[in-house]
Protein backbone atom coordinates (compact mmCIF):
# COMPACT_ATOMS: atom_id res chain seq x y z
CA UNK A 1 0.00 0.00 0.00
CA UNK A 2 1.29 3.30 -0.99
CA UNK A 3 0.00 6.98 0.95
CA UNK A 4 -0.13 10.26 0.52
CA UNK A 5 -1.54 11.81 3.67
CA UNK A 6 -1.59 15.88 3.76
CA UNK A 7 -2.30 18.04 6.95
CA UNK A 8 -4.22 20.95 5.56
CA UNK A 9 -3.84 24.65 7.37
CA UNK A 10 -7.05 27.23 5.47
CA UNK A 11 -6.45 31.17 5.36
CA UNK A 12 -8.19 32.70 8.19
CA UNK A 13 -11.01 33.95 7.09
CA UNK A 14 -11.29 31.46 3.89
CA UNK A 15 -13.87 29.44 2.80
CA UNK A 16 -12.58 25.99 4.03
CA UNK A 17 -15.81 24.55 2.14
CA UNK A 18 -14.19 25.18 -1.09
CA UNK A 19 -11.06 23.23 0.08
CA UNK A 20 -12.96 20.21 0.77
CA UNK A 21 -15.18 20.27 -2.25
CA UNK A 22 -11.85 20.39 -4.43
CA UNK A 23 -9.71 17.91 -2.29
CA UNK A 24 -12.94 15.44 -2.50
CA UNK A 25 -13.20 15.99 -6.32
CA UNK A 26 -9.05 14.98 -6.45
CA UNK A 27 -9.84 11.85 -4.38
CA UNK A 28 -13.04 10.91 -6.77
CA UNK A 29 -10.50 8.92 -8.88
CA UNK A 30 -11.17 5.33 -8.33
CA UNK A 31 -8.81 3.68 -10.66
CA UNK A 32 -5.79 4.99 -9.02
CA UNK A 33 -7.05 5.41 -5.38
CA UNK A 34 -8.37 2.29 -3.40
CA UNK A 35 -8.97 4.51 0.37
CA UNK A 36 -9.51 8.00 0.86
CA UNK A 37 -10.57 10.59 4.21
CA UNK A 38 -10.92 13.91 4.43
CA UNK A 39 -11.83 14.87 8.31
CA UNK A 40 -11.45 18.10 10.25
CA UNK A 41 -8.58 17.92 12.96
CA UNK A 42 -9.98 17.80 16.50
CA UNK A 43 -8.67 20.31 19.08
CA UNK A 44 -5.67 20.37 21.20
CA UNK A 45 -3.43 19.12 17.80
CA UNK A 46 -0.12 20.95 17.20
CA UNK A 47 0.93 21.94 14.15
CA UNK A 48 -1.37 19.57 12.86
CA UNK A 49 -3.98 21.69 10.18
CA UNK A 50 -7.64 22.05 10.08
CA UNK A 51 -7.41 18.95 7.85
CA UNK A 52 -6.39 15.61 7.41
CA UNK A 53 -6.46 14.89 3.70
CA UNK A 54 -5.43 11.07 3.34
CA UNK A 55 -5.19 8.77 0.42
CA UNK A 56 -4.38 5.53 -0.37
CA UNK A 57 -3.04 3.58 -3.34
CA UNK A 58 -2.41 0.06 -4.32
CA UNK A 59 1.57 0.38 -5.35
CA UNK A 60 3.91 3.59 -5.34
CA UNK A 61 2.83 3.46 -9.81
CA UNK A 62 -0.62 4.06 -9.13
CA UNK A 63 0.53 7.43 -7.13
CA UNK A 64 2.51 8.54 -9.52
CA UNK A 65 0.29 8.23 -11.97
CA UNK A 66 -2.56 9.76 -10.45
CA UNK A 67 -0.18 12.78 -9.63
CA UNK A 68 1.53 13.29 -12.60
CA UNK A 69 -0.93 12.51 -15.42
CA UNK A 70 -4.56 12.44 -14.13
CA UNK A 71 -7.12 14.83 -13.81
CA UNK A 72 -7.47 14.57 -9.81
CA UNK A 73 -3.85 15.00 -9.39
CA UNK A 74 -4.03 18.07 -11.25
CA UNK A 75 -6.77 19.14 -9.20
CA UNK A 76 -4.68 18.88 -6.06
CA UNK A 77 -2.02 20.25 -7.00
CA UNK A 78 -4.31 23.72 -7.57
CA UNK A 79 -6.21 23.04 -4.74
CA UNK A 80 -3.11 23.12 -2.26
CA UNK A 81 -1.67 25.52 -3.76
CA UNK A 82 -4.35 28.21 -4.19
CA UNK A 83 -2.63 30.71 -1.36
CA UNK A 84 -6.09 32.27 -0.95
CA UNK A 85 -7.27 30.44 0.74
CA UNK A 86 -4.53 27.68 1.88
CA UNK A 87 -2.00 28.68 4.33
CA UNK A 88 0.19 25.56 5.15
CA UNK A 89 0.28 22.06 3.83
CA UNK A 90 2.52 19.78 5.19
CA UNK A 91 2.49 16.56 2.64
CA UNK A 92 3.93 13.08 3.01
CA UNK A 93 4.21 9.94 0.35
CA UNK A 94 5.65 7.00 1.59
CA UNK A 95 5.31 3.43 1.13
CA UNK A 96 3.44 1.93 4.17
CA UNK A 97 5.68 0.51 6.70
CA UNK A 98 5.53 -2.47 9.48
CA UNK A 99 2.11 -2.56 10.74
CA UNK A 100 0.42 -3.77 13.92
CA UNK A 101 -3.19 -5.10 14.99
CA UNK A 102 -4.82 -6.12 17.54
CA UNK A 103 -8.67 -5.50 16.50
CA UNK A 104 -10.32 -4.26 13.63
CA UNK A 105 -12.08 -0.90 14.37
CA UNK A 106 -15.17 0.53 12.44
CA UNK A 107 -14.97 4.04 13.84
CA UNK A 108 -12.55 5.79 16.41
CA UNK A 109 -9.70 8.34 16.69
CA UNK A 110 -6.73 8.50 13.52
CA UNK A 111 -4.11 10.07 14.90
CA UNK A 112 -0.45 10.48 13.27
CA UNK A 113 2.41 12.21 14.29
CA UNK A 114 4.81 13.45 10.99
CA UNK A 115 8.55 13.85 12.24
CA UNK A 116 12.27 14.65 10.95
CA UNK A 117 14.99 12.68 11.65
CA UNK A 118 17.76 15.55 11.36
CA UNK A 119 20.65 14.43 13.32
CA UNK A 120 21.38 11.03 13.35
CA UNK A 121 24.82 9.12 14.26
CA UNK A 122 23.95 6.14 12.13
CA UNK A 123 21.50 4.03 10.00
CA UNK A 124 21.81 1.75 12.71
CA UNK A 125 20.42 4.30 15.12
CA UNK A 126 17.61 5.21 13.21
CA UNK A 127 17.00 1.48 12.60
CA UNK A 128 16.22 1.19 16.25
CA UNK A 129 14.24 4.14 16.79
CA UNK A 130 12.24 2.61 14.17
CA UNK A 131 12.09 -0.50 15.99
CA UNK A 132 11.04 0.87 19.54
CA UNK A 133 8.38 3.11 17.81
CA UNK A 134 6.54 0.07 16.29
CA UNK A 135 6.83 -1.68 19.91
CA UNK A 136 4.77 0.95 21.01
CA UNK A 137 2.13 -0.59 19.77
CA UNK A 138 2.86 -3.54 21.61
CA UNK A 139 3.32 -1.95 25.12
CA UNK A 140 0.33 0.85 25.22
CA UNK A 141 -2.54 -1.40 25.11
CA UNK A 142 -5.03 1.96 23.81
CA UNK A 143 -3.43 1.28 20.46
CA UNK A 144 -4.96 -0.89 18.56
CA UNK A 145 -3.81 -0.23 15.31
CA UNK A 146 -0.49 1.32 14.32
CA UNK A 147 1.85 1.55 11.12
CA UNK A 148 5.18 3.00 11.36
CA UNK A 149 6.51 4.40 7.57
CA UNK A 150 9.28 5.95 6.02
CA UNK A 151 8.77 8.95 4.18
CA UNK A 152 9.42 8.72 0.57
CA UNK A 153 9.00 12.75 -0.06
CA UNK A 154 7.68 15.72 1.32
CA UNK A 155 6.74 19.24 1.57
CA UNK A 156 5.98 21.87 3.96
CA UNK A 157 7.97 22.98 7.26
CA UNK A 158 10.66 21.00 7.42
CA UNK A 159 11.99 17.37 5.28
CA UNK A 160 9.58 14.77 6.51
CA UNK A 161 11.18 11.50 7.62
CA UNK A 162 8.81 9.36 9.45
CA UNK A 163 4.94 9.10 9.37
CA UNK A 164 3.46 7.16 12.68
CA UNK A 165 -0.12 6.10 12.64
CA UNK A 166 -2.51 4.82 15.28
CA UNK A 167 -5.71 4.38 15.63
CA UNK A 168 -7.47 4.87 18.81
CA UNK A 169 -10.87 3.89 20.07
CA UNK A 170 -11.49 7.04 21.35
CA UNK A 171 -10.19 10.46 22.19
CA UNK A 172 -8.94 9.18 25.95
CA UNK A 173 -6.96 6.57 24.43
CA UNK A 174 -4.83 8.88 22.92
CA UNK A 175 -4.51 11.89 25.17
CA UNK A 176 -4.32 9.64 28.44
CA UNK A 177 -3.67 6.60 27.83
CA UNK A 178 -0.65 6.67 25.41
CA UNK A 179 0.10 10.19 26.15
CA UNK A 180 0.81 8.93 30.18
CA UNK A 181 2.18 5.40 29.03
CA UNK A 182 5.99 5.24 30.86
CA UNK A 183 7.10 3.53 27.70
CA UNK A 184 6.41 6.66 26.26
CA UNK A 185 7.44 9.67 28.60
CA UNK A 186 9.96 7.00 29.49
CA UNK A 187 12.02 5.26 27.18
CA UNK A 188 10.89 6.92 23.63
CA UNK A 189 11.13 10.16 24.68
CA UNK A 190 14.88 10.47 25.15
CA UNK A 191 14.83 10.18 21.02
CA UNK A 192 13.23 13.90 21.10
CA UNK A 193 15.05 15.26 24.47
CA UNK A 194 17.92 17.50 23.90
CA UNK A 195 19.41 16.65 26.66
CA UNK A 196 19.72 13.40 26.20
CA UNK A 197 22.47 11.65 23.74
CA UNK A 198 20.22 9.38 21.56
CA UNK A 199 18.52 12.73 20.85
CA UNK A 200 18.10 12.88 16.59
CA UNK A 201 14.46 14.22 16.20
CA UNK A 202 13.42 17.78 15.14
CA UNK A 203 11.88 19.21 17.68
CA UNK A 204 9.24 20.95 15.40
CA UNK A 205 6.77 18.01 15.27
CA UNK A 206 2.94 17.36 13.27
CA UNK A 207 0.73 15.83 15.79
CA UNK A 208 -2.45 15.73 14.32
CA UNK A 209 -5.65 13.70 14.97
CA UNK A 210 -9.25 12.92 13.76
CA UNK A 211 -12.06 10.92 14.24
CA UNK A 212 -12.84 8.46 11.39
CA UNK A 213 -15.26 5.74 10.10
CA UNK A 214 -14.08 2.44 8.72
CA UNK A 215 -10.55 1.37 8.80
CA UNK A 216 -7.70 3.80 8.02
CA UNK A 217 -4.67 1.93 8.45
CA UNK A 218 -4.73 -1.05 5.71
CA UNK A 219 -3.04 -4.23 6.72
CA UNK A 220 -0.85 -3.77 3.19
CA UNK A 221 2.04 -2.95 5.02
CA UNK A 222 5.17 -5.16 6.37
CA UNK A 223 4.38 -7.25 9.27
Amino acid sequence: MFKLTALVTVREGADGGKVIDALNSAASDRVHIVRSILEPTLPNTSNGGNYIWHLQFPEEAAYRAWKEDSAGGKKADAALGDRALVHQVDSMAYAGGRVGTKRPLDHGVYRLLVLSVNRAASEVAVAQFDSETYEMGLYIPSILNWQLSRVVESSGARRWTHVWEQEFENLDGLLRTYMLHPYHWGWINRWYDPECTEHMIDNYLCHSFCNFTGQVIAQGGSQ
